[in-house]
């Protein structure tokens, strides 16, 4: 082969890997499904790695890592201690789990949300919390896989939960403990939230991804929001804080809307904003929300 024949070769592979990881990140495809000399491309692009590979810390959080028995390995995750946490040795805290959004990262909500808690905890508007910022394989859907080879779900609520609360001086209660995310972050605090209304007493959806895109039966029942709000309404009405957030011009407002009238239907109390101006932009939806971001953990936390 040729040097010209060969550099063409790689150019050529190289795009069909581009195409291929562009393909599974537009369509949701799951890792066992691409081709394997497209492995080290794909999981880079995916990062689909229990232990993030970057490990720094934007400002006001830390890296850590814990052993999951279920994966057998360390899995990361990014945590942010309130400005009191080392001065104040006795006092507990309630805790957030901010699920970031399809093809993110650990990071995103530590330079979305996290900044702007920690200046509301500052200013007196909120009452000082611990932010948890979970590892959710970039395109999770923060639920266990159906061939069971990625069990998020499993890792989070079975495992870095007791870690969380065993670590840190956590009010370890469902009152104290709330979910929020945006995109497949705020399908992934509908999920869990409504699933385990026991575990999680606030949910909070940002333009959530409410899809129900799987073709197996079983696994959908399982795991769509739609179905679980509905099979556990008696434990989520007058217990579980909610609120639901999207952009007026967002692609997504539709279903949003959708799912607002579900919970109307069935007498779920719940908070619905539609923020005017914005699309699917979790920046923008963060400055516009303001201060009702902050209002809503005061209710969760204060009651």
């Amino acid at each position: 082969m040729t040097g010209l024949s060969a550099g063409r070769r790689r150019v050529g592979l190289f795009c069909a890997a581009f195409v291929v990881v562009t393909l599974c990140l537009c369509v949701g495809l799951t890792w066992p499904t691409l081709p394997r000399r497209l492995t080290s491309v794909a999981r880079r692009a995916l990062k689909l790695d229990w232990v993030d590979p970057d490990r720094s810390a934007p400002a006001g959080t830390k890296y850590r890592t814990f052993f999951s028995r279920t994966m057998q390995r360390d899995v990361s995750y990014l945590i942010y201690l309130p400005p009191d946490y080392e001065r104040a040795p006795d006092k507990r805290y309630p805790v957030i789990y901010w699920l970031h959004s399809r093809g993110g990262t650990q990071r995103e909500g530590a330079t979305t949300f996290v900044p702007r808690f920690d200046a509301a905890i500052r200013s007196g508007k909120v009452p000082a919390a611990i932010i948890v910022l979970p590892n959710g394989l970039g395109v999770s859907r923060w639920s266990d896989s159906s061939d069971g080879k990625r069990p998020v779900e499993s890792v989070v609520v079975g495992e870095l939960i007791p870690h969380i609360d065993h670590s840190y001086r956590t009010s370890a209660n469902r009152r104290h403990r709330a979910l929020e995310g945006f995109s497949m972050g705020g399908f992934g605090a509908a999920h869990l939230g409504f699933k385990y209304p026991e575990i999680f007493g606030a949910v909070a959806m940002d333009s959530g991804a409410l899809f129900d895109e799987s073709k197996n039966a079983g696994y959908l029942e399982a795991n769509s929001p739609w179905n679980l709000v509905v099979r556990n309404t008696s434990a989520i009405q007058g217990e579980t804080l909610i609120r639901m957030a999207v952009g007026e011009k967002d692609s997504l407002l539709d279903l949003n809307r959708q799912f607002d009238l579900l919970l109307d239907g069935l007498k779920i109390e719940h908070e619905y904003v539609v923020l005017p101006g914005i699309g699917h932009n979790e920046e923008r939806l963060y400055a516009l929300l303001g201060d009702r971001t902050f209002a809503f953990y005061v209710r969760a936390f204060g009651r």
